[in-house]
């Protein structure tokens, strides 16, 4: 598997689990809470495909100079 893969596989499941963890914050009345939470999985979310672009960049150069 690809890091490509593998980060937007790994963003999803965050970005899944950051949903999840508010709608259950919002049922049982502590969204606030819990969203502080949902937040960082976002941002790691994010930070993941940031560094996944980062990887794919460096990649390019690399093959670019050995060209």
């Amino acid at each position: 598997m690809r890091h490509e893969e593998f980060a937007e596989r790994t963003v999803k499941r965050l970005e899944a689990v950051a949903d999840r963890l508010e709608e259950e914050g919002r049922r049982l009345g502590v969204y606030g809470a819990v969203s502080a939470r949902a937040g960082e999985m976002r941002l790691a979310a994010l930070l993941t495909r940031e560094e996944a672009e980062a990887v794919t960049r460096a990649e390019l150069t690399r093959a670019e100079r050995g060209a």
